[in-house]
């Protein structure tokens, strides 16, 4: 199910609502723009338990790491090596990941979605 498919983000929700560029939203894709390396996410996982994560923004070459990076399933966890600690969920048909930030005292939750195309 998850390899041969290439994932991409669909949504990215931050709570407590965050400002960028003078807007607050919950809506991290929305406040970072399209063009932005958080819009443009993607994952594709190989068989041999590699995988490439990557961003095709407009900066996002600055993103770009080429050391091999690996993944493994445990019923519907996947972990990868980049990220052990926020692994992402498999439902069958989207793949979650929740992160947390700290910025200015304030605890922030990002949750990644990510559909197959």
């Amino acid at each position: 199910m998850l390899i041969s498919k290439k994932w991409v983000i669909e949504s990215v929700t931050v709570t407590p609502a965050i400002t960028l560029g003078g807007k607050t939203d919950t809506n991290y894709i929305a406040l970072s723009g399209p063009e932005s390396c958080v819009a443009n996410l993607s994952l594709s996982f190989a068989a041999d338990s590699t995988y490439v994560a990557g961003a095709n923004g407009a900066l996002c070459d600055m993103m770009a790491d080429a050391s091999v990076k690996t993944w493994k399933k445990e019923d519907n966890k996947i972990i990868l090596s980049a990220s052990p600690s926020a692994p992402l969920f498999f439902d069958g048909k989207k793949l979650t990941q929740t992160t947390t930030t700290q910025q200015n005292g304030t605890t922030y939750t990002f949750v990644y979605t990510y559909k197959s195309k």
